[in-house]
């Protein structure tokens, strides 16, 4: 599928990217067409999941004739923008090598937005050769064709970028140095990501209420939401969450804005894993005299035949069901009205190498106070925006619940960020050569 944009005279722009998908890079994308109008025709081509991430084979090469289509397309073009997740291109790392190749050969004038960095690593001598001297070659064959794969997609594709005299666009400084003196990369600019100019903000904050979420029920009046935004998957930490809303008042609720990602729907599967392990974390329904399934558990009690019924209808107390609530996948217009309809945005991450945070992104411009695990990326995203995030060490519930506590009680500071759409509009006119 193919969208365009206005025609008024403009350098043509074409931005390869996902777009009419449930993902974050389509978000972004769907928020950069706006702030990039004013200055380039722009042309959207979608890569649609359906046939870049298809285990068939016969559908694979649907996406190779895609990406063919697309690149006899982008001679008519002035400029060319990728915004990659390198998943998006494709199932396989040789896969998503060669048709970022073609892209990078057909462009006439290239520019990269990374949403993901991969680090290039040493080849593995030491793994190879235990290996081999224990005669697990199966192994040693294994650990070299990972390294391969990896070297493909950080070293060589670099390499291609630096070859072909494309531009870079990271989201963070640490990636920046890394692509501009490590691999040489001539042209890196680095910008968070910037979803909202001011007036969509001021109107969001005008106009939502949190009763346009019906799934929140009837909260008290002195009720803090604490928010949880994306794709509810480990990595989040949601667990980590709800741990951490044990230890805190009972006005304190969790919502998660979120479900699971396309990609994660499994056919035959009842409920999926991790969501399964939320859900008992939660403990709904259960009641004062329920001890099954709790080790060595004994109850000798001496009650009346009233009191008996009381506590075994009663709920317990580490039931959290009134205070969890899964607010389902949300649609991008709704992203920002759930941001402010939040007291805090929480972000317990772990640690998977990503290089930037949408819903972080969206928090700062909403300006809510912003709790989330030290993570390398957001410890980076903190330097643009200092002050306004406060870090907790990755899977320290405990730690969670008491910089939350501070935070509500005031210890946030929400002063106006240098690093919006206008200065992400300027970093890709000057990345984009116009």
């Amino acid at each position: 599928m193919t969208s365009k944009f206005n025609t008024n005279g403009k350098p043509r722009l074409a931005i390869i990217s996902t777009f009419d998908e449930l993902c974050g890079i389509a978000g972004y994308t769907k928020a950069l067409v706006p702030q990039l109008d004013d200055y380039f025709d722009v042309t959207v081509f979608d890569l649609d999941q359906f046939f870049f991430r298809s285990e068939a084979k016969s559908v694979q090469k649907l996406a190779d004739i895609e990406i063919s289509r697309i690149c006899e397309e982008l001679r008519d073009f002035d400029v060319v923008n990728i915004q990659l997740e390198h998943g998006t291109l494709g199932r396989t790392k040789k896969a998503i090598f060669r048709r970022f190749e073609k892209i990078v050969k057909a462009s006439p004038r290239l520019c990269v937005t990374f949403h993901t960095i991969l680090q290039s690593l040493p080849f593995p001598w030491q793994d190879i050769a235990g290996s081999a001297l224990k005669f697990r070659f199966g192994k040693a064959v294994g650990v070299w064709r990972a390294h391969v794969g990896n070297n493909l997609l950080s070293t060589e594709l670099y390499k291609r970028l630096k070859a072909s005299k494309a531009s870079v666009i990271v989201h963070t400084r640490r990636d920046m140095r890394m692509l501009k003196y490590v691999h040489q990369i001539d042209k890196v600019f680095d910008h968070p990501l910037a979803f909202y100019p001011q007036r969509v903000v001021d109107e969001v904050k005008r106009t939502a209420r949190r009763s346009d979420f019906p799934r929140l029920g009837k909260l008290p009046d002195d009720a803090i939401v604490l928010g949880c935004f994306g794709f509810v998957s480990k990595y989040k930490g949601i667990d980590v969450a709800l741990r951490a809303l044990r230890l805190l008042p009972p006005n304190f609720h969790l919502a998660i804005f979120g479900g699971l990602h396309p990609n994660e729907i499994k056919k035959g599967v009842a409920l999926d894993s991790y969501l399964s392990d939320l859900v008992d974390q939660i403990e709904p329904g259960r009641k004062w005299l329920d001890i099954e399934g709790e080790e060595d558990a004994k109850l000798n009690l001496t009650l009346g035949a009233s009191d008996y019924e009381r506590l075994s209808t009663s709920k317990h107390p580490a039931d959290l069901s009134s205070r969890v609530h899964f607010m389902g996948a949300l649609k991008d217009e709704d992203f920002p009205k759930a941001m402010h309809i939040s007291d805090i945005a929480l972000l317990p991450y772990m640690e998977v190498g990503q290089s930037s945070s949408g819903p972080m992104s969206i928090a700062l411009e909403m300006g809510k106070p912003v709790v989330a695990s030290r993570t390398r990326a957001f410890m980076q995203i903190e330097r643009y925006h200092p002050d306004r995030i406060s870090l907790f060490e990755v899977g320290n519930f405990l730690e969670l619940s008491q910089v939350v506590s501070a935070v509500a009680s005031g210890g946030h500071k929400c002063d106006a960020t240098t690093y919006d759409t206008e200065s992400n509009a300027g970093v890709y006119r000057r990345a984009l050569g116009y």
